[in-house]
C-alpha cells in the first residue's frame, strides 16, 4: 500500500481540473521536503527540481523500527546516506502528460519500470477531487445529542514543520471515491488534506476509509533546504534496433528512446580515415508510439552528404542532452 499511496500523491497532486494543484506545485522550491509514514515505512519525498513541464521528486524509505527516534536533522540524515534506508530513487513526471517519465533506484543502480499494477495509477488522472465542507469534515469530540446543534471543531492533522510542531493551522480538505479496479483502495473513499498556508505543495494527511477501518499516510516532518547526495537523475540513453530499413523515398531508423527526449539531431560520421568527419542529416519524418521513434532521410538527402566508397557510422543526439548520445558500432560502405 505504501507504494501505491505514494505514487497516488504524485498523481493527485497533478489532477489540475479539480484543484490549481499545479499552481502550488510551480510555487514549491527545490529543497522543499516532507516525510511521511504509513505501513510501519517512513518515506521523505523532497522536490528536486520544478519548471513547467516536468516536476523531479527524490525518494527515500526507511522501516519505522531502524528508523526508531526520529533524526534531529533530515538534512544530516541524507547526508549521511540515509543510515537503514531500503531504497532511493528519483522520479520524474510530465507535468502537461501527467505521466512518469523515468524512475531510477540509486540503492540498486538501475532504472525502474512500473509494474502493471503501478501502471493502472493512471487511472488517478480522471478522478474529481470533491472539496469537503466544513459541515461534513471529521470533528474533534463524541457527536452530540440528537436535535442538538453540532457545533464541534473541525479536526486537523498535526502540521510539523523543520522539527516543530505548528499550532492552530488550518487544512483544506479534499475526496476522491476510488474506481472498482481490483486494487488494495478499490471502491474505497480518500481523503487528503492540505496546509492553507501551502508550506508543502503536498498533503499533510492522507485518509483510506473503509466500511469497518481507516488507514492513513501521515506527515512526520516538512521543511525547504534539503540537498541531496545526487545532484541529478541519470539518463538512459537511446538505442538504435537493427540496422536502418529501406522504403520507397530513403532510409528508415528505428530507436528505443525515453519519452523526455522530445527531438533528434542525427549524423553520419566518417571513420575511413584516423581523423573522423561529421555530417549533420536533415530527416523528413519523425515518429513515436511510446519509447518507440521512427526516423526517416530522404535518399537524395543521403546522396548529397555521403561520398561513394567511404565508411560511415551512425550518430543520434536527443536535441538538449549532448551527453545521452548514441552512435552505432559496425561501419558500413556507403555505395562504391
Amino acid at each position: 500500500m505504501k507504494r501505491m499511496l505514494l505514487i497516488f500523491l504524485c498523481f493527485t497532486v497533478l489532477n489540475a481540473e479539480s484543484l490549481p494543484f499545479l499552481d502550488r506545485l510551480q510555487q514549491a522550491k527545490s529543497g522543499d521536503y516532507i516525510v511521511l509514514e504509513a505501513n510501519n515505512i517512513v518515506t521523505l519525498l523532497a522536490i528536486r527540481s520544478i519548471n513547467q513541464k516536468t516536476l523531479i521528486l527524490e525518494e527515500i524509505s526507511v522501516p519505522s523500527r531502524i528508523l526508531q527516534h526520529k533524526p534531529v536533522s533530515w538534512a544530516a540524515w541524507v547526508r549521511g546516506n540515509a543510515p537503514g534506508h531500503t531504497s532511493w530513487s528519483m522520479v520524474e513526471i510530465d507535468l502537461k502528460e501527467q505521466q512518469i517519465l523515468e524512475c531510477y533506484s540509486f540503492s540498486r543502480s538501475a532504472w525502474i519500470a512500473l509494474s502493471r499494477q503501478e501502471s493502472l495509477l493512471a487511472t488517478l488522472l480522471s478522478l474529481p477531487l470533491t472539496p469537503v465542507q466544513s459541515q461534513e469534515r471529521r470533528k474533534i469530540g463524541p457527536p452530540p445529542q440528537e436535535g442538538e446543534t453540532d457545533r464541534r471543531a473541525p479536526w486537523n492533522p498535526p502540521l510539523v514543520y523543520n522539527g516543530q510542531k505548528l499550532e492552530s493551522v488550518l487544512f483544506d480538505v479534499y475526496k476522491t471515491l476510488w474506481p472498482q479496479d481490483g486494487s488494495e483502495l478499490s471502491g474505497k473513499t480518500v481523503s487528503l488534506y492540505f496546509d492553507q498556508a501551502s508550506r508543502s505543495p503536498l498533503p499533510y494527511w492522507i485518509q483510506v476509509d473503509t466500511a469497518h477501518a481507516s488507514a492513513s499516510v501521515r506527515a512526520i516532518d516538512s521543511g525547504k533546504n534539503l540537498t541531496s547526495p545526487f545532484r541529478t537523475l541519470p539518463r538512459r540513453t537511446p538505442e538504435f534496433i537493427g540496422s536502418p530499413q529501406r522504403t520507397k523515398s530513403g532510409l528508415r531508423f528505428a530507436l528505443k528512446s525515453p519519452k523526455y527526449y522530445t527531438d533528434f539531431e542525427l549524423f553520419a560520421v566518417d571513420v575511413t580515415e584516423k581523423e573522423k568527419q561529421i555530417h549533420p542529416l536533415d530527416y523528413s519524418r519523425l515518429e513515436r508510439n511510446g519509447e518507440q521513434v521512427a526516423i526517416e532521410v530522404n535518399i537524395e538527402h543521403l546522396e548529397g552528404v555521403l561520398s561513394p566508397g567511404r565508411k560511415y557510422t551512425w550518430l543520434v543526439v536527443p536535441v538538449g542532452y549532448s551527453e545521452s548520445y548514441t552512435q552505432t558500432h559496425k561501419p558500413f560502405l556507403w555505395k562504391e
